[in-house]
C-alpha cells in the first residue's frame, strides 16, 4: 500500500514538474488584437437631385420638398439645389398638383432670373440651364397648347444665343405643343453622311418617320433592333426613313466626327438599309433633339400625326405608322 501511494505520489510530481517546465517555454498567448477600426461614414451626397427624383418617382412629393429644404438649410440656394427645385415643379405637375407645379415653376424662373441678373450665362452654369428649362417647360405645359407656345416663343427670342442643347429643349416643348396637325418643317440639310440627298417635300406622298439622333445616345443604339424590324414590316407599304443629327465637334474635328457617324451608323443600323443620314444643326435644334431619340411621323400630304421625344415599343410604333401609311 506504501509503495503503491509513493509510486502515485512520485507519478504527481513528476506531472507537475513538466507542467511547469513547459509554461516556463511555451511562448506567450498573443495579445487579443485590437478592434478593427470603424468605417468611414459615407460621403454626403453632392447634389440632392437623384433623392427628390426617387421620391417623386415613388408619388411621394411631401418628401422630396423636404429633402429640398433640408440642401437649402444645409447648403444654401447653390445650384443643386436649384436644379432640385425644379424637379418639384415636374413632380407636382405628374403627380397632379397643377397649383403646386405652377408655384415651383414660377419659382424656379424667379430664382433663374435673379442668377442671370447677377451675371450667370446659361453657357457656363449647366445647374441654371436646366433649371430654366425644366421651368420654362412646366410652365408651358400648364398654360395649354396656344399661350404655352406663346410663352416658349418669347423665351426663344429671349435666350436666342443660348446653347445649342437649351432651345432644342425649348423647340421640343413647341413641337410638342403645337406640331401635331401641322406641315413638318424642311430638313435644312448641312451635310448627307449616307443615302441619297433627301429633303421632305421630294417625299410628298410617302409616309415617313424622321428619326432624330445622336451617335452617342445610348437609347438610340439600343433601339436599332426594333427600328430595324419595324422598317421591314412596313416597308410594302412605302414609308420611308430620314435619320437626322448634327455635328458636335468644332470645324476642326469635322472630318473625324464624319468617319465616326458613318462607321456607328453602320455598325449599328445595319438593318435600316440605304436609309438617308441628314446632318443639321438648324433642323436638329428645330425639330428638339435636346431629346434623343426623337420620331416625328409625317403622313402623305406632309402633315405632322405624331411626335414622341422618347424610346418606343415595337407596337407603339405599329400603331403610330398605322395612322400616317394610310
Amino acid at each position: 500500500m506504501r509503495l503503491r501511494y509513493a509510486a502515485v505520489l512520485t507519478f504527481a510530481l513528476a506531472a507537475l514538474a513538466a507542467t511547469l517546465a513547459f509554461a516556463q517555454t511555451a511562448p506567450a498567448p498573443a495579445a487579443p488584437a485590437a478592434p478593427a477600426t470603424a468605417p468611414a461614414a459615407p460621403a454626403p451626397p453632392a447634389s440632392p437631385v437623384s433623392a427628390i427624383r426617387n421620391k417623386i418617382s415613388a408619388g411621394d412629393l411631401l418628401s422630396a420638398e423636404s429633402l429640398a429644404e433640408v440642401w437649402r438649410t444645409q447648403h444654401g440656394p447653390d445650384g443643386a439645389w436649384l436644379v432640385g427645385f425644379s424637379w418639384l415643379a415636374r413632380g407636382a405637375q405628374l403627380l397632379g398638383e397643377p397649383a403646386k407645379a405652377r408655384l415651383y415653376a414660377d419659382s424656379t424662373l424667379w430664382y433663374c432670373d435673379q442668377r442671370l441678373a447677377g451675371g450667370a450665362k446659361l453657357a457656363d452654369d449647366g445647374d441654371l440651364e436646366y433649371a430654366l428649362g425644366s421651368a420654362i417647360e412646366v410652365k408651358a405645359q400648364l398654360l395649354g397648347p396656344a399661350k404655352g407656345a406663346e410663352f416658349v416663343r418669347a423665351q426663344l427670342v429671349r435666350f436666342a444665343d443660348s446653347p445649342k442643347g437649351f432651345r432644342s429643349r425649348l423647340h421640343k416643348r413647341l413641337a410638342m405643343l403645337t406640331w401635331t396637325g401641322k406641315s413638318a418643317p424642311e430638313l435644312r440639310a448641312e451635310d448627307q453622311v449616307r443615302g441619297a440627298s433627301t429633303t421632305l417635300a421630294s417625299l410628298r406622298g410617302k409616309p415617313v418617320v424622321v428619326y432624330v439622333y445622336s451617335s452617342t445616345c445610348g437609347d438610340c443604339r439600343a433601339s436599332a433592333p426594333t427600328l430595324a424590324r419595324v422598317r421591314a414590316k412596313w416597308e410594302a407599304r412605302g414609308v420611308q426613313w430620314v435619320a437626322l443629327t448634327r455635328w458636335y465637334s468644332d470645324d476642326a474635328g469635322r472630318e473625324r466626327e464624319r468617319t465616326v457617324v458613318d462607321s456607328t451608323w453602320t455598325a449599328t443600323y445595319s438593318g435600316m438599309g440605304d436609309t438617308p443620314v441628314v446632318v443639321s444643326t438648324a433642323s436638329m435644334i428645330e425639330y428638339g433633339g435636346s431629346s434623343t431619340p426623337t420620331f416625328v411621323f409625317i403622313d402623305r400630304k406632309g402633315v405632322v400625326r405624331g411626335y414622341t421625344p422618347t424610346r418606343l415599343t415595337e407596337a407603339e410604333f405599329d400603331r403610330a405608322i398605322e395612322q400616317i401609311a394610310r
